[in-house]
């Protein structure tokens, strides 16, 4: 017997099976959602304090700041997408007993995340000219780029938290990213005051110190997962001080999962920002609102992501495992929950709509366009539901092209040619930019869950 495989013999039985008394249940989809959405949330309510602390500053600065936000998330998203095939190697190959080649995923990801991150840094000196590209309102750019400038150099930051995170979230550890999560998000609660208004001797920076105050607790949170990753429990069990090269297959199987899933990702976010855009040249509030009802839609996300992340993390370790049984109760038991928590939360948007407005920012003009926005808002969460969850499912799997292909096809088919013909050809404005995500994420939902019915991710596997 080879080295190798004694240390996997050893692995095996030092790590329980994945399938156990309450394996593809309620109960068990719940214990892995739970902290992830009380992750989510600290994050959501980290996002909704950066917008309520920026608009003390002005409408102009929390409307840029909301841009900025729009434009570096669809800047990394090809990358922080990318980095999702960490969960769904790891998931599987635990599933599936490989224990050694966990760390081999991990390490994979953290090879394609340098040259990312260079990537990103080469751009930063040219933020204003991608502003200026993209286009916006005069009184926006100046904050944009403040925020942008200072979000991109902690690009590495970012995605090692992806990965990082990506690995527990696998292994069906959830409470790990969840105790980094609240307390990076305290940290930056208390940062952004301080940073943004000023305290004793530290001058206040408006903008660009809620940016940096945003680095700071990623880089806090770095420095968390990485003490946990190589602890003695996690290295003895998956060798996570271990420092190597990936072999040039192993890295292009990761890339082959995982680039369609940041193309597809970095798709969707272009075509919101391409509505952010349109949206920023029209008003200062009309932005202002559509930050804010942004803002409100990540929480609403909250439960159907949770749910996403659970489910892929279950279909990859049973997938892994055979119990192609297991992969799809679970699947089928975190659809109906998805469906049920987002639709809760768009009768919350309609009925609340004008308080939820006011609650950050008092301007008559933002809270009339904005509970508008949040009645379209509500109208998305249904289908959204099912483009998440399912979407959970095919990652789980392993079945990333297909989507890819769906949301390339939706995006620049529909979406964007919508936004141009609703908001100026008819129009209709601001609310002809949201009507076409709505369009959009009805068609997209629809498509994908689908997929999911069709069950040919079931025959899907990563681990040889």
């Amino acid at each position: 017997m080879s080295h190798e495989d004694s240390d996997q013999t050893d692995h095996k039985h030092s790590i329980p099976s994945v399938v156990h008394e309450k394996s593809g249940t309620s109960g068990e989809l719940f214990r892995l959602a739970y902290p992830l959405m009380i992750s989510f949330l600290s994050m959501t309510i980290m996002g909704l304090i950066d917008t309520f602390i920026v608009g003390y500053l002005g409408t102009a600065q929390q409307g840029g700041v909301g841009f900025a936000m729009n434009v570096t998330w669809t800047m990394f998203s090809l990358f922080t997408g990318t980095m999702g095939a960490v969960v769904t190697f790891v998931a599987q190959a635990y599933g599936a007993g490989r224990i050694e080649q966990i760390k081999r995923w991990v390490m994979a990801a953290f090879t394609v995340a340098a040259p990312a991150s260079l990537l990103v840094f080469a751009a930063v000196p040219f933020a204003s000219e991608i502003i200026d590209l993209i286009g916006t309102d005069a009184a926006l750019k100046p904050h944009v780029v403040a925020y942008m400038t200072v979000i991109m150099l902690g690009v590495p930051f970012l995605l090692s938290n992806f990965i990082f995170s990506g690995f527990f979230r696998a292994l069906g550890d959830t409470r790990t990213p969840m105790v980094v999560t609240v307390i990076a998000n305290a940290i930056n609660a208390v940062l952004d005051v301080i940073l943004v208004f000023g305290v004793w001797f530290i001058p206040g920076m408006g903008v660009r110190g809620a940016a940096i105050a945003t680095v700071f607790a990623q880089g806090c949170q770095v420095a968390m997962y990485l003490w946990v990753y190589i602890n003695e429990k996690n290295n003895a069990l998956y060798g996570t001080r271990s420092i190597f090269v990936v072999s040039a297959s192993e890295l292009g199987r990761f890339l082959k999962i995982g680039l369609p899933m940041g193309f597809a990702w970095s798709i969707e976010m272009i075509s919101w920002a391409f509505m952010m855009s349109f949206i920023s040249r029209l008003s200062a509030s009309g932005m202002a609102a559509s930050t804010i009802v942004w803002q409100l839609m990540h929480f609403s996300f909250m439960p159907a992501v949770a749910l996403s992340i659970a489910i892929s993390t279950l279909v990859g370790q049973y997938l892994g495992a055979e119990r192609i049984d297991l992969a799809r109760r679970s699947a089928k038991i975190g659809m109906v929950w998805g469906l049920g928590f987002m639709f809760v939360l768009g009768l919350v948007f309609a009925v609340g709509r004008n308080h939820l407005i006011a609650l950050f920012n008092s301007d008559p003009e933002v809270v009339s366009i904005g509970a508008v926005l949040l009645l379209i808002a509500a109208a998305f969460q249904m289908f959204d539901a099912l483009n998440i969850c399912a979407s959970g499912v095919l990652r789980g799997a392993g079945d990333t092209k297909f989507p890819m292909y769906i949301q390339v096809g939706l995006a620049w088919m529909i979406f964007i040619p919508l936004v141009y013909v609703f908001g100026h050809v008819l129009e209709w404005g601001i609310y002809g930019a949201w009507l076409a995500g709505l369009v959009f994420i009805v068609l997209l939902g629809i498509t994908l869950f689908l997929r999911f019915l069709s069950g040919g991710w079931t025959k899907i596997r990563v681990i040889h």
